[in-house]
C-alpha cells in the first residue's frame, strides 16, 4: 500500500487526506526541515497504519474524517506492531514518535479535534530494555583503522573513511553526503557537517586527516561539488555501503586480534567510541555534545554562551596525542555510559 490518496474536488478540513497531504508536502519539508530520511520514516509509518485500518476496521481510506481515528485505535495498532508484527520496543516507540507528530501538528491547526489530538499525545512510549553500549579501545580503534591495505583504491578509501568516521564522530549518513566543499584543509583545519533537523555544525580535524583527506581528494581528482566516498561504479557510497566496510574490517580485526574485539558492535560504534574516548581524556562534555550534534534544550543554552575558540583548542590539543587515563571510578564511567546510551 502506498500513501496515496484519490484525488478530490474539494477537501474539507476535517478530511484526514487533507491534513496528512499537507502534513507531509509542506509541514515537514518546508515548516519544520526535517531530513528526506526521517520524511521517508514517518511516511513509512503511516502508510502500515493505513494499511492496519483498512485491513481491520474497514475503513475507506479516502473517506477517512479525522475524528474517526481515536486513542484506543492507536493503541490497539501499537499491539499489533509488537504482537503480530514482532516489531521491538524501540521499533514501536519510533512509530508512535511518528503518529505524535502528526497529531502534534493537527491540534494546532484543528480546534475541533484538540482533544482528541490531547488523548493520543498521551499515549506513552515503553521503556525498552536498557541497551548495552559498545565501543572500541583506543588500541583497538588504532587497529582497526590500519586494518585496509592502503597500497589499493579501496584500500585507501577505506582507511580514509575509518579515520574521518572515528574523528569527526559523524553520522553514516553525514559521511555519505560528505563533498569536498564542506572541508576547509590547511592551517586550523575542519570539516561542516549536516546532521538531523539540517543544523549545521564546524568540527576541528587533526593534521592527519586533513593530509589524508587532501592527498585523497587529489589522488582521485574529485572536484568542489562532488561526493567524496564512492563505490567501484563511481556512485555515491549508501549508509548500507558505509557499514558494510566498518563491519568488514571490525570482521578481519576479530580474526587477526581474538584475544581483543570482543564486544557486539554497531554501526555507531565509532561515534560511540570518539565520545567516550575525549571524554577519558578530559574533554568538557558540553564540547563533545557539540561535536556529535546531539543537544539538548538544556545544552543549547549553555552552548550559546561557549567560547567557540577555546573548544577547538582544547579538542585539537587532545587529538594530537589521544591518552585515555583511568581517571573515572566505575559509578561515573556508568554515568557517561548512560549518556552515550541516548546518542544515534
Amino acid at each position: 500500500m502506498s500513501l496515496t490518496f484519490e484525488p478530490v474536488y474539494i477537501m474539507n478540513n476535517n478530511q484526514f487526506s487533507y491534513h496528512i497531504t499537507k502534513y507531509f508536502s509542506e509541514y515537514l519539508p518546508s515548516v519544520k526541515g526535517v531530513s528526506n530520511k526521517t520524511i521517508q520514516s514517518y511516511r513509512d509509518t503511516f502508510v502500515i497504519f493505513l494499511d492496519y485500518i483498512h485491513e481491520v476496521y474497514k475503513l475507506n481510506i479516502n473517506k477517512l474524517s479525522i475524528h474517526d481515528i481515536d486513542e484506543i485505535i492507536i493503541e490497539k495498532f501499537l499491539e499489533c506492531l509488537e504482537n503480530n508484527r514482532k516489531n521491538s520496543i524501540s521499533t514501536r516507540n519510533q512509530r508512535l514518535a511518528a503518529l505524535h507528530s502528526f497529531y502534534r501538528y493537527l491540534q494546532k491547526r484543528e480546534l475541533s479535534c484538540y482533544d482528541l489530538c490531547s488523548r493520543i499525545l498521551s499515549i506513552p512510549n515503553k521503556k525498552a530494555p536498557t541497551k548495552t553500549i559498545s565501543y572500541f579501545s583506543v588500541d583497538e580503534i588504532t587497529k582497526l583503522i590500519n586494518m585496509p591495505n592502503t597500497k589499493t583504491k579501496d584500500g585507501f578509501r577505506d582507511y580514509t573513511l575509518l579515520l574521518f568516521m572515528y574523528e569527526t564522530a559523524a553520522r553514516a549518513q553525514e559521511v555519505a553526503d560528505l563533498k569536498v566543499n564542506q572541508l576547509i584543509l590547511g592551517e586550523n583545519s575542519s570539516v561542516i557537517l549536516t546532521g538531523k533537523g539540517n543544523k549545521s555544525r564546524r568540527i576541528p580535524i587533526t593534521n592527519e586527516l586533513s593530509q589524508t583527506l587532501d592527498k585523497y581528494i587529489k589522488t582521485f581528482h574529485i572536484t568542489e561539488d562532488e561526493i567524496i566516498f564512492k563505490n567501484r561504479r563511481n556512485e555515491k557510497l549508501t549508509t548500507k555501503g558505509i557499514e558494510y566496510i566498518l563491519y568488514k574490517y571490525i570482521k578481519n580485526c576479530k580474526a587477526t586480534y581474538p584475544k581483543q574485539f570482543k564486544n557486539h558492535y554497531s554501526n555507531h560504534s565509532m561515534r560511540h567510541s570518539r565520545a567516550m574516548h575525549l571524554l577519558e581524556s578530559g574533554i568538557n562534555l558540553i564540547y563533545i555534545r557539540d561535536i556529535l550534534g546531539h543537544s539538548s534544550v538544556v545544552t543549547t543554552e549553555i552552548y550559546a554562551k561557549t567560547n567557540a575558540i577555546i573548544k577547538e583548542k582544547q579538542i585539537r590539543e587532545h587529538s594530537k596525542n589521544l591518552q585515555v587515563k583511568e581517571r573515572y571510578s566505575e559509578n561515573q564511567k556508568a554515568d557517561l555510559l548512560k549518556y552515550l546510551k541516548n546518542l544515534k
